[in-house]
C-alpha cells in the first residue's frame, strides 16, 4: 500500500525539506575531496540540483479516492418484511447498503396486478418508501417490479430486477405463466412488447378501455414470464404498447393473442403471432398535389373495390402495389380539382384538392420547371439479360414518343456501333415502357435520350439524358435449386429475399391431392449474396398474405421462414432442400 496518500500535505512537505537537508550535507562533504581548482564549477552544478530537488518536492500528491465502486446496492433491511402476508400496511420501506437514486421510474416499474393509481415512490438518501392511496385487493399476492430502475446515487450502478412481494391473504400465490412472441411477418423475436392478463369474464373490447390484471413484458428473445399468479385462467393479449398507455389502441399498434383462455401453472409454452391488423373503419388519410399533372390520395388502409375515378382534367389513374394510395393524373386544369371516388362496397368520396394556378403554372413552364422527369433501373454493371425500363414522372400520349431520339450505342476498345432497339409499350397513357436490345455479356452501353423525344400538349418535354452502363457476364451471377418439401398440400406463396429483406423473387404454388407436398423451385441468374426464403400458406388462396383479427379471433396466415442464409456464389449453381416448418 502507498503510505503517501495518507500524509497531509503539511507532513509532505516537512519531510521533503529532510529529505533536502540530507542531500546539501552528503553534496557537501563530497565537495571537501575535490580539488579547488575545480570547485567553482561544481559549486554552480550543486545550486542547479538543488534549485531541481526543491521543484521536486513542491508538487503535492491529491489525495485519491481508492477503487471505483462497480457493486450495485444492495437491501439490507425492510419493512415490512418481503414475502409478508397477511399484509396491511399503507407503506413500504426498504433500506439499502448506500445512497439509491431511481431513473426511468415510468417506464421500469410495474405492479401486479394493476391498482386504479400508481403507487407514490420516493427515495430519501439510502431509502426506498413506496407508498399506496387506495385499498388494496383482499387475500391477494402483490408484486412490485422495477426492473432496472434503481441505482446507487454516484455511480449509477444498477441494481437488476429488484422485486417486493407481498400478499393480503395468508399465503403467497406461487404459480407461474411463460410463453414468446414472434413478429408473424418474419418470425424473429418481439421484443419490449407489454403481455397482459385480464379476468376472463371481461367482454373483448377491455383491451380498449382497461388496463391488465397482470403485466410482463417481452425480452430481447421474445420471451416473457409470469410468477405469483392465483390458481385462475386468464385471457392473454400482447401489445406493443408505443404511447405507454397500457391500453390497446387499434391499427396503430401491432397485437398478439390466444383465442383460448390460459390457466396459471400451466407447463406448456405459449407461442403467440404480433401482427398489425387492416382497420375497420377505412378513410382519406390526405389528399395533395405534388407537382403538376399529378394528384395523391393516401388511404388508412389497402383498398381493392374502387369503382370509378372521375375528376376534371384526369387522364388516367392507378393505385400503388400496397393498394393504400391512389394517384390521380391529369392536364391543362389548375386551382381545384374536383375529384369523385367511388367504391364497390361503400359510400363514394367526393374531394376538393388544391392545385396550382394558372399564373404559377406559366411561370414554371417559363423556368423548364415542367418537364418529364426521368427515371430507369439501369445500374452501372447491369443484368445482360434484362431490358432497360424508362419510368415518368407523369403519363404521357404514347403517340408522342419519338423513338428515333433515343439510341443506344454498343462500345468495345476499337469501334462503336448503333443497335437497333424497339420501343415496348401500350397504347394511349403511358407511365413507363421498356427498350428491347441485342445486349451482350461483359460489353459496355451508353443509352440516349435526347430533348424532346416526349412531348405533350402543355408543353411539357424531356431534358438529354445519357445512360453509360456495363452489363454483367454470365459468370457473375449465381443459379439455385430449392427443393422444399411442403407440411400439407395447401397453397403457398414463396418470396426469394435478399440480405436487405427485399423481396427479390415472388411466385405461387398449389397442390392436387394426387401431387407429393414436395416442389422443386429454380432461380436463374441471381447475384451473389445471401438469400432467405419466406413462404406464406396461403389458406383463402386469394394470392397474398392475409393479417390477423382480433375480434373475428382470426389469427395472421402462417408465414415459414428459413432463417439460415443460402449464400451464393458467383458462376456457381447451389442445390438446396428446405423441410418447411
Amino acid at each position: 500500500m502507498n503510505a503517501k496518500k495518507f500524509l497531509t500535505p503539511k507532513r509532505q512537505d516537512c519531510m521533503c525539506k529532510l529529505y533536502n537537508n540530507a542531500c546539501i550535507i552528503y553534496m557537501y562533504s563530497l565537495f571537501q575531496k575535490i580539488p579547488f581548482f575545480v570547485r567553482k564549477l561544481q559549486k554552480l552544478v550543486i545550486y542547479i540540483c538543488l534549485i531541481l530537488f526543491s521543484a521536486r518536492c513542491a508538487q503535492i500528491t491529491p489525495l485519491t479516492g481508492g477503487r471505483k465502486d462497480m457493486t450495485s446496492p444492495k437491501p439490507i433491511a425492510y419493512s415490512p418484511e418481503n414475502a409478508s402476508v397477511n399484509f396491511n400496511s399503507r407503506t413500504i420501506s426498504v433500506e439499502f447498503d448506500e445512497y439509491i437514486a431511481l431513473k426511468d421510474v415510468a417506464n421500469q416499474f410495474i405492479i401486479t396486478p394493476q391498482t386504479k393509481e400508481m403507487p407514490e415512490i420516493q427515495v430519501a438518501g439510502k431509502k426506498l418508501k413506496i407508498t399506496f392511496s387506495e385499498t388494496l385487493l383482499p387475500n391477494t399476492t402483490y408484486k412490485l417490479a422495477f426492473g432496472n430502475a434503481i441505482t446507487d446515487l454516484n455511480e449509477a450502478n444498477v441494481l437488476q430486477n429488484f422485486e417486493y412481494i407481498f400478499s393480503t391473504g395468508s399465503s403467497i400465490d406461487s404459480l407461474k405463466l411463460s410463453g414468446r412472441i414472434l413478429n408473424a411477418i418474419d418470425q424473429k423475436p418481439a421484443v419490449q412488447v407489454l403481455v397482459g392478463l385480464y379476468n376472463t369474464n371481461t367482454a373483448d373490447s377491455v383491451i380498449y378501455k382497461d388496463k391488465p390484471l397482470y403485466i410482463s413484458k417481452t425480452d430481447a428473445e421474445g420471451n416473457f414470464r409470469f410468477n405469483y399468479l392465483p390458481g385462475a385462467s386468464f385471457k392473454i393479449i400482447g401489445i406493443s404498447d408505443q404511447n405507454k398507455n397500457l391500453l390497446y389502441d387499434g391499427s396503430e399498434e401491432q397485437i398478439a393473442f390466444e383465442k383460448d383462455y390460459v390457466k396459471a401453472g400451466d407447463s406448456t409454452s405459449i407461442a403467440l403471432n404480433l401482427f398489425k391488423e387492416i382497420p375497420s373503419r377505412s378513410f382519406i388519410k390526405k389528399s395533395f398535389s405534388p407537382e403538376y399533372g399529378k394528384v395523391n390520395i393516401i388511404y388508412n388502409k389497402p383498398h381493392s373495390d374502387i369503382k370509378d375515378v372521375v375528376a376534371k382534367g384526369m387522364i388516367d389513374y392507378k393505385q400503388n402495389r400496397l393498394k393504400d394510395t391512389l394517384t390521380i393524373y391529369y392536364q391543362n386544369w389548375f386551382d381545384t380539382l374536383q375529384t369523385v371516388v367511388s367504391y364497390e362496397s361503400r359510400k363514394a368520396d367526393t374531394l376538393q384538392i388544391k392545385l396550382i394556378n394558372k399564373t404559377s403554372f406559366e411561370k414554371r413552364l417559363k423556368n423548364k420547371e415542367i418537364r418529364y422527369v426521368l427515371q430507369t433501373n439501369l445500374t452501372s454493371m447491369f443484368p445482360f439479360y434484362e431490358m432497360p425500363v424508362i419510368n415518368l414522372n407523369v403519363p404521357m400520349n404514347s403517340d408522342n414518343l419519338l423513338e428515333d431520339k433515343i439510341t443506344l450505342i454498343e462500345k468495345s476498345d476499337s469501334t462503336s456501333k448503333k443497335l437497333p432497339v424497339t420501343i415496348l409499350k401500350n397504347t394511349g397513357w403511358i407511365t413507363s415502357f421498356k427498350i428491347k436490345a441485342d445486349l451482350k455479356p461483359e460489353m459496355a452501353y451508353a443509352l440516349t435520350i435526347n430533348k424532346n423525344a416526349f412531348a405533350s400538349d402543355d408543353q411539357r418535354s424531356n431534358d438529354s439524358v445519357i445512360y453509360q452502363f456495363k452489363t454483367t457476364a454470365i459468370e457473375d451471377h449465381a443459379q439455385l435449386k430449392m427443393k422444399l418439401f411442403f407440411p400439407r398440400k395447401e397453397n403457398y406463396i414463396i418470396r426469394l429475399l435478399n440480405d436487405k429483406e427485399q423481396i427479390v423473387d415472388e411466385r405461387s404454388v398449389e397442390f392436387s391431392l394426387a401431387s407429393t407436398s414436395e416442389k422443386l423451385i429454380e432461380y436463374k441468374n441471381l447475384f451473389p449474396g445471401n438469400y432467405f426464403i419466406r413462404i406464406v400458406e396461403d389458406a383463402n388462396k386469394n394470392g397474398h398474405f392475409d393479417t390477423g383479427d382480433y375480434f373475428s379471433k382470426q389469427q395472421p396466415e402462417i408465414i415459414f421462414v428459413n432463417a439460415s442464409p443460402i449464400k451464393l456464389l458467383a458462376g456457381w449453381e447451389i442445390e438446396n432442400e428446405w423441410i418447411v416448418k
